[in-house]
């Protein structure tokens, strides 16, 4: 990989050492470019001039096919969102819940997984069981926590393919195997996955996967996607409807829902400025290669723990096993908030980095374009922390 060639079209490499991309990646320029074209563009010609509407629809199919080609699946099993957020939330307020119904969840997901669980345990009153993954060393013993929640009425399970927290990455396949055997679907939260890891949903066997273009794939905010196996989406309702709900209506009080498609999640106005955004990052993804990217994460990532580990007051708290491990790497400093050492590393060598909490600690996000003398800064200043 060429990594001074790519670093040079991802500028914000020339002003800062970037390691945050796990909250929001920075955009090349081809992507930037893509959409200050299209924004010229739409302000030159008139947002509904005819040339500019059909521009629009042709946008919105390139963005849906770059995304089925990354992940392994078929357009028609792409809905555009805005973000993984709203992926998960298409999907736990359309399925059909019964009291005493319960959702498997673990103590290490993002906000915007566990809270839209306990709002619809609130309002359905269905019951959430949340995994201890603490501690858990290999994959089959976070396959063995999962099966152990299990139980006769659990309808579904959610969880991230790699957890925000410590970076560990779950065992995506042998859980949804697992799972199918009982009849229970899951949920995948792909936050911190997709752009870091070559997926294929096929493969995987996924029932639902939600996820962002902002992060990994260095896209622009407000743009995602969800990706729901063909023979679930007549199963899953919108909880929010629009024109692409229906197949026909009158004003006579008739209507006829459209079951089948998957564009009955998705509303009215988007930016097509945004999805040629996407699409631009999701190229270049491509071009770049997913596993040549997984290649050279891991390889930062292994360097990071390695080198974090030899300064005396430094705990890497991420998993170390191979097939858990990501391209994010948490770590503590012994006297030390996180909030301190994060501010400590921004003043010192110019690091964005951030912390986190569950355990309290500070989290580098290792992308393809980050380097190994990036690393070593990183290093130089935890030494120099009072």
């Amino acid at each position: 990989m060429e990594v001074n060639r790519l670093r040079q079209a991802i500028p914000v490499t020339r002003k800062v050492i970037y390691l945050n991309t796990g909250w929001s990646g920075p955009s090349p320029t081809t992507v930037t470019a893509r959409v200050k074209r299209w924004l010229d563009f739409e302000a030159r010609e008139g947002p509904t001039a005819p040339r500019v509407l059909k521009a629009h629809h042709q946008a919105e199919d390139d963005a849906r096919q770059a995304v089925a080609r990354l992940i392994g699946a078929s357009p028609d099993e792409i809905a555009l969102v805005q973000n993984t957020t709203e992926g998960i939330n298409i999907v736990l307020n359309g399925m059909t819940w019964r009291p005493g119904d319960e959702v498997v969840t673990t103590n290490l997901e993002h906000s915007s997984g566990i809270i839209p669980c306990y709002s619809l345990s609130r309002r359905r009153r269905i019951r959430v069981r949340i995994v201890d993954l603490a501690g858990a060393q290999t994959p089959s013993d976070v396959l063995e926590r999962l099966r152990m929640a299990m139980g006769p009425r659990t309808r579904l399970i959610v969880l991230s393919h790699i957890m925000y927290l410590n970076g560990m990455r779950l065992p995506i396949k042998e859980i949804q195997a697992m799972a199918r055997e009982s009849n229970v679907k899951v949920l995948v939260d792909a936050a911190q996955s997709v752009g870091q890891i070559p997926l294929h949903m096929k493969d995987l066997g996924c029932d639902f996967y939600s996820l962002p273009g902002h992060k990994w794939l260095l896209g622009p905010d407000g743009t995602g996607a969800l990706y729901i196996r063909r023979e679930l989406i007549p199963q899953i309702r919108p909880f929010k409807v629009g024109h692409h709900t229906a197949i026909s209506y009158d004003f006579k009080g008739n209507w006829k829902p459209d079951t089948l498609s998957i564009k009955k999640f998705e509303l009215t106005t988007t930016s097509s400025a945004l999805w040629a955004g996407l699409t631009a990052a999701i190229d270049l993804i491509g071009e770049i290669g997913q596993i040549a990217i997984q290649n050279r994460i891991r390889t930062l990532s292994e360097m990071a723990v390695t080198r974090l580990s030899s300064l005396p007051r430094v705990l890497v708290t991420s998993p170390r096993h191979p097939q858990l491990a990501s391209g994010l790497v948490t770590f503590s400093v012994q006297d030390a908030a996180p909030q301190q050492v994060v501010a400590h590393l921004w003043k010192k060598g110019q690091v964005v980095s951030r912390w986190v909490e569950n355990p309290p600690g500070v989290r580098l996000s290792l992308h393809f374009f980050n380097t190994e003398e990036e690393i070593e800064t990183v290093v130089d200043c935890l030494r120099e922390l009072g």
